[in-house]
C-alpha cells in the first residue's frame, strides 16, 4: 500500500472512530438525569415540538377534508362548463377531446317560487335525460322516472322544499322574468314536485331542476342562459382544456367555466390553508428556540468535559458531533412522535371531536352542512411538515454545537 493510500485509510478510520465516540457520548448526554435545568428544557422542547407537529398535521388534514367535501359537493351540482346555444350541436366535436365525459342540453336562469309568506329566489336548471343521468346527486335515480315520465315535473333541494312546505306531488309555481320590448314581463308556470335532493351544500336551498324540454315548451329560454353543459372526467382539468374547447368551438363561441364563478372561493380556501400553515409553524419555531436554550445550557455545563476531551486530542468534528447529535436527536424524535400522533388523531378526528363535544356539551359542526368532521391526509403536507420541523431543528442545534469548540480549553479547565 502506498503512503498516500495508507494516510487516506488512517483518516477514514479516525473519522469512523470519532463518529462512534460522538454517538456514544451524545447518547449518554441524552438520557442522563444529572444535567438539571438543561435537561428539563430539552425535554420541554421535545414535548413542544411533538405537540406543534401534531397540531399542524391534524389542522391541515381537517382543512384538506373540508376542502375536498366542499369542492366535491359544489362541483357535483354546478356546471363544469356551459356553451351558449347558437343553433349548432357541438356534442360530436367536443366528445373528441380527451377529458370530456359528455355533453348535454342545459338551461340556467333565475326564478322565483312564491309561497304564502312571500317568495324565494332560486336558480332554475333545465336538464335533458343525458344531463340527469350524469348528475345523480341532483336527480336521484328514484326520482328520474317521475321527472322525465311526464311533462311538468320539478325537483327541489331538500332545504328549499321544506322551506316552501311542499311534498312530492304538490304543485310548485315558478315565476320567471321574460324580456318584453324595452322591459320585462312575468311568466308563471306550474309544476309538480317529483322529488328532492340533498348534497349538503348551498344548492340544497337555492336550486330547482326541471326538464329542458319543459323550458323550451313554455318559452322560457330567453329568461336565462340556454346552451350545452359540458361534463368533465375531472373538473379540475377545466383550465387545461379551456383553450382546446375554444379552438374546437371557434372564437365566437361563448363558454363559461366553473372557475369563472367559483374560482375565487377555491383560491380563498388555499390562501386560508397557507396562512394557517404559517401560523401553526410558529409553534414549531418556538419549540426549536427552546432547543437552542437547552443546548446552550448543556454546552455551558459541559465546558469542563469539552476541555478535557480537547486536551486529550479530540478533534473539533468529534466535539461538534456530540452536541449536534444530542440536540438533533431531540428534534428528530419530537418530529417523529408528533407526526405519528398527528396521523392517528387525523384518521380518527371525528371520534376525538365527539369525545370533546360530549365533555363540553357543544358540537363543533352544529349549523353547518356537515354531519361529521372530514379529514384527508396528504403526503405532500407530511413532507412539508417534516422538512420544516427538521430544518428548524437543524438550525437550532448548529450554533450551540459549534459554540462547544469556540472556547480555550485551558481557560475552561482553569475556571472549572
Amino acid at each position: 500500500m502506498s503512503r498516500e493510500a495508507h494516510a487516506v485509510e488512517n483518516h477514514r478510520a479516525h473519522r469512523a472512530a470519532d463518529a462512534r465516540t460522538s454517538v456514544w457520548i451524545a447518547r449518554r448526554y441524552l438520557f442522563a438525569r444529572i444535567h438539571g435545568y438543561a435537561t428539563f428544557i430539552n425535554w420541554v422542547s421535545f414535548v413542544g415540538l411533538a405537540l406543534g407537529v401534531m397540531i399542524l398535521t391534524v389542522v391541515l388534514s381537517v382543512m384538506n377534508g373540508f376542502d375536498r367535501e366542499i369542492t366535491s359537493r359544489i362541483l357535483s351540482a354546478v356546471p363544469h362548463a356551459v356553451v351558449e346555444y347558437d343553433g349548432r350541436t357541438p356534442a360530436d366535436q367536443l366528445l373528441t377531446l380527451d377529458g370530456i365525459a359528455g355533453v348535454s342540453r342545459y338551461y340556467q336562469g333565475e326564478a322565483m317560487l312564491p309561497r304564502s309568506t312571500g317568495a324565494g329566489f332560486v336558480v332554475l336548471a333545465g336538464l335533458d335525460s343525458e344531463g340527469a343521468r350524469r348528475l345523480p346527486e341532483l336527480v336521484p335515480p328514484q326520482h328520474r322516472e317521475r321527472l322525465f315520465g311526464q311533462p311538468g315535473g320539478i325537483i327541489l333541494g331538500e332545504v328549499l322544499a321544506n322551506h316552501l312546505g311542499v311534498q312530492v306531488g304538490d304543485a310548485v309555481y315558478v315565476v320567471t322574468a321574460l324580456p318584453a320590448g324595452g322591459g320585462v314581463r312575468a311568466r308563471t308556470v306550474g309544476f309538480r314536485l317529483a322529488g328532492t335532493f340533498e348534497i349538503g351544500a348551498d344548492p340544497d336551498a337555492t336550486l330547482a331542476v326541471v326538464r329542458h324540454a319543459d323550458i323550451v315548451n313554455h318559452g322560457l329560454t330567453d329568461a336565462g342562459l340556454d346552451g350545452w353543459r359540458i361534463h368533465f372526467d375531472d373538473p379540475f382539468e377545466a383550465p387545461s382544456l379551456a383553450d382546446a374547447i375554444r379552438d374546437v368551438l371557434g372564437a365566437n363561441a361563448k363558454v363559461n367555466f366553473w372557475m369563472d364563478d367559483y374560482g375565487e372561493l377555491f383560491r380563498a380556501v388555499k390562501i386560508e390553508k397557507a396562512i394557517m400553515f404559517v401560523l401553526l409553524a410558529l409553534i414549531v419555531a418556538i419549540a426549536s428556540l427552546n432547543i437552542v436554550s437547552g443546548q446552550a445550557m448543556l454546552v455551558n455545563n459541559k465546558r469542563g468535559d469539552v476541555a478535557m476531551l480537547a486536551t486529550m486530542g479530540a478533534s473539533r468534528g468529534l466535539l461538534v458531533g456530540v452536541f449536534f447529535l444530542q440536540g438533533f436527536s431531540i428534534a428528530l424524535i419530537g418530529v417523529a412522535v408528533g407526526l405519528a400522533t398527528g396521523i392517528v388523531v387525523a384518521l380518527h378526528v371525528d371520534s376525538v371531536a365527539g369525545a370533546f363535544e360530549g365533555y363540553f356539551g357543544a358540537s363543533l359542526i352544529d349549523g353547518t352542512w356537515f354531519g361529521e368532521i372530514p379529514s384527508r391526509i396528504l403526503v405532500s403536507d407530511l413532507i412539508a411538515i417534516t422538512a420544516l420541523s427538521l430544518g428548524l431543528g437543524l438550525v437550532a442545534v448548529l450554533r450551540p454545537a459549534f459554540k462547544a469548540t469556540a472556547e480555550n480549553p485551558a481557560e475552561a479547565l482553569h475556571s472549572g
